[in-house]
Formats: structure tokens, C-alpha cells, sequence
């Protein structure tokens, strides 16, 4: 049986890597509608991109037609992010070559710059920025409908990552629909030295039979995004009733937060929280004051897109 130009006993040396970026996010509106039977809540979300970026590079040095991936991962940058199979961008990169149905020798260098456990989605991005590197890796050329479908299966808010810019969510937060894109305004992230897990609030988020309605009606969101930050946005983060009250350095922040800005509130679960400011003003004296206090303080502007190439 003749083989395939390149291979060797079913193996083909490859070699090729992808270098990809992975961008934050804050949520601009949350609200839990219920407790679902299978443990996960309904949601509905703004989720808004922003320009804190992790890099992810996926080299394939090997393919074969069968079996099962061998994987190798490298993390720098934050020492709390685990290089097992406990990473999402890990799983990301099984959970591809299982469902394409292709295999071989991957490493992953994840460089990290997002904060973990933060409430920012870094896990998520990177997990996004994985299976798109691996699909042009093996060229299996799947829709983003398709890639966006492998994300969910490792995390709400990865298929968001896949698609970037300003998008509601609905569901788990998988359903999405594009909004008009935010292109002003300086977010302000400001984040303690305090991780919280997302599973972890949401179970405190004891709802029992509450339903909560959804708040976000697209054609009353649509022109308030148009001039966002300038006007008073409606938006807030239900998960802020279980982690601010738990949290009192976070509950102080957010309040400081609220005094400078129109727009402040936890993003996601936390630990992270931030305010959006009118784009051109200097903020180099409130910067200060949170620097002051030893916090990771970044300044950034939204990020109209999700997980990009840079190489390969």
C-alpha cells in the first residue's frame, strides 16, 4: 500500500508552528436568569473584548493518522497557571484532534500576560487561540460555526474568543449574537492579588427556583453602544451580590472605581474589577493611585476582534 509523499511508516515530519494572540475580556453587563438541571445557569451577557494579550504558540512537529495527540506544554509569565493536562489550552488541543480525527506530536508555549482567575477569560482565549492554531495547523479549514462548537465543549465563554469584538451571549453564554462593535473609551483594570474560582460564586449564587428576566434588549442596547462610555450604561454584574459582600477589598475598589467613572463593576467572577473612561483623558493620576496600593493596573482600549495569527 503506498503511502503519502513525506510520510514514514504512517508518520510525517511537519515542523510548522502558529503564533497566535489572545486577547482579555471584561464584561460589560451580567445577569444570571436561572439555575439550569444540569448545574450550569442560564446567563445573559455582554462580553467586550479588550487589549490585555496572552501569546500562544502551537508548533506541530509531527503527524500521524491515528492514536492519541502527545501534547507538551510550557506556561510563562504566572506562576498559578498549571503546564498539565488540567490547562484548557491542553484540553483544546485533545478535544480538536479527537473530533478532527487527526493526530501527532504538538508542543504549546503559552505566554502569559492576562491575569488568572481574574474574571478576564484567559483560559477561555487561550483555549480559543489553540483550536484555531491547530485547524490551520493540520488544515482541516473547519468553520468558525464549527470551532465555535469545540470551544463550548471546554468552557462558556470560550466560542466568544473565537469571534471577539462586542457580542451578547445567551445560554451557558454560547449563544451569540454580534453587537455594534465599542472602538473608544479606556478600560481601566485594576486586579488585587486574589484569585476566586467561577464555579465557586456561581454556587454561592443561591437562586433556588429564582428566575430573573433578561434585561438586555438589543434594539435599546444598540445606539447606548454607539456612544459608549459617554452615557450612563445600564448595565451591571449579578454576581456582584455573592462576591463583593465576601470580598471587602473588591467591594472597596469597585466603589473607588464608581466615584471616577460612569462604568465600574467586577468583571465576570473576579477577582479583577474595572471602569471605562471617555477616550483622550489622562489617567495617569488614577492609575497612581491604584499602583500605589501594589495592584496589577493596566490601561486599554477595546479590541474589535477575538483570537488573531500572528504568524503562520
Amino acid at each position: 500500500m503506498m503511502q503519502e509523499p513525506g510520510y514514514i511508516k504512517g508518520r510525517r515530519a511537519v515542523d510548522r508552528k502558529v503564533v497566535m494572540r489572545a486577547p482579555a475580556k471584561v464584561n460589560l453587563h451580567l445577569e444570571v436568569l436561572r439555575q439550569r438541571h444540569d448545574g450550569y445557569h442560564d446567563i445573559e451577557t455582554i462580553f467586550q473584548a479588550i487589549k490585555i494579550y496572552d501569546r500562544v504558540t502551537v508548533t506541530l512537529h509531527e503527524q500521524r493518522p491515528g492514536g492519541e495527540p502527545d501534547i507538551a506544554l510550557t506556561v510563562q509569565g504566572d506562576g498559578n497557571v498549571p503546564a498539565d493536562t488540567s490547562n484548557l489550552c491542553w484540553q483544546a488541543a485533545r478535544h480538536f484532534c479527537r473530533e478532527a480525527r487527526v493526530s501527532g506530536s504538538l508542543s504549546i508555549h503559552l505566554e502569559k500576560e492576562i491575569p488568572s482567575a481574574a474574571g478576564l477569560g484567559g483560559g477561555s482565549s487561550d483555549a480559543a487561540a489553540v483550536l484555531v492554531a491547530c485547524d490551520r495547523l493540520f488544515a482541516t479549514a473547519f468553520e468558525t460555526e464549527r470551532l465555535e462548537r469545540l470551544g463550548a465543549d471546554l468552557g462558556a465563554d470560550v466560542p466568544f474568543f473565537l469571534r471577539g469584538g462586542t457580542v451578547l451571549g445567551r445560554g451557558r453564554g454560547t449563544v451569540l449574537t454580534s453587537l455594534p462593535p465599542v472602538v473608544t473609551g479606556q478600560f481601566l483594570i485594576v486586579k488585587p492579588d486574589l484569585r476566586l474560582s467561577t464555579s465557586e460564586v456561581y454556587g454561592d449564587l443561591k437562586m433556588g427556583l429564582t428566575v430573573n428576566s433578561a434585561k438586555a434588549n438589543i434594539q435599546v442596547v444598540k445606539p447606548i453602544l454607539a456612544r459608549f462610555p459617554q452615557k450612563t450604561w445600564p448595565g451591571f454584574n449579578r454576581l456582584e451580590e455573592v462576591v463583593l459582600p465576601a470580598q471587602p477589598s473588591l467591594q472597596r475598589l469597585v466603589l473607588r472605581l464608581r466615584e471616577l467613572a460612569s462604568v465600574a463593576m467586577l468583571s465576570g467572577s473576579g477577582s479583577a474589577v474595572f471602569a471605562v473612561f471617555a477616550e483622550g483623558r489622562d489617567l495617569t493620576m488614577v492609575r497612581g493611585e491604584f499602583e500605589q496600593m501594589g495592584l496589577f493596573v493596566r490601561t486599554v482600549g477595546p479590541h474589535t476582534a477575538g483570537v488573531e495569527v500572528l504568524e503562520g
